[in-house]
């Protein structure tokens, strides 16, 4: 498999504005640098951390998912970067919205769709995973800082990879190890997990930087779905 080498520019990088529920949301869309793939390049969903993060914090992304030959899809909230702000309306809304969108860009594969979710996007996902699905089935979802029970875990009904820290709040053992065995023990979609080292709940190092071997491990698995893929 391919090492992850640093940043990874875009061909063509589209940004857009789209419809959240009540708001207007911003997003961006990237595509690798080379001809699109029969069918259309696989797609990156990136579903944010509950706070303020805009899409320019998950740069680390969208740079391992070009690498591996992905179109990368980021987004605003509302109240951040350029979406606009409200008071009103549903969050998860806007989010399968966000999702709907990336889906509908062109030189996309919407078969062949991942979920990237991060901290408290993770729980976002698995209570309203029917919601994502109903508009298209995920291929593979990756929970990166998971704070899905293994019980709550069981929602995701799709191949799941989870990468876990070990100086997180939630302890790794059940929401790393104990949740991806309840899963593999439940589905046969293929489950995985990477307990990293020193990473936080952010899956960040000690010097704030989003952790190496997290990084190296999500390129990895991302190369690895190429295979998977075409053979299923």
């Amino acid at each position: 498999m391919a090492a992850y080498q640093g940043v990874f520019k875009a061909q063509h990088t589209r940004e857009l504005r789209f419809a959240g529920d009540g708001v207007s949301l911003a997003g961006q869309i990237d595509y690798p640098s080379h001809t699109p793939p029969h069918g259309g390049f696989p797609l990156i969903f990136v579903l944010h951390h509950a706070g303020c993060n805009s899409l320019e914090d998950y740069q680390h992304y969208a740079d391992a998912g070009l690498q591996q030959g992905y179109a990368v899809f980021r987004w605003d909230k509302r109240g951040t970067g350029r979406s606009g702000a409200g008071g009103r309306g549903s969050t998860t809304q806007d989010a399968v919205n966000a999702y709907e969108t990336a889906l509908e860009q062109p030189h996309v594969n919407r078969k062949l769709a991942y979920i990237i979710a991060q901290g408290g996007g993770t729980r976002l996902l698995g209570s309203a995973f029917g919601l994502f699905a109903r508009v298209q089935l995920p291929k593979g979802v990756v929970l990166v800082g998971n704070r899905l029970t293994p019980e709550e875990v069981l929602a995701i009904a799709t191949r799941l990879h989870i990468i876990h820290g070990t100086k997180d709040w939630n302890d790794w053992r059940t929401y790393g190890e104990e949740a991806a065995q309840a899963h593999k023990n439940k589905y046969r979609y293929g489950t995985s997990h990477f307990i990293c080292e020193g990473a936080d709940k952010g899956l960040y190092d000690a010097d704030g930087l989003f952790h190496s071997a997290a990084l190296q491990n999500l390129s990895d698995w991302l190369a690895s779905q190429w295979v998977v893929s075409s053979s299923t």
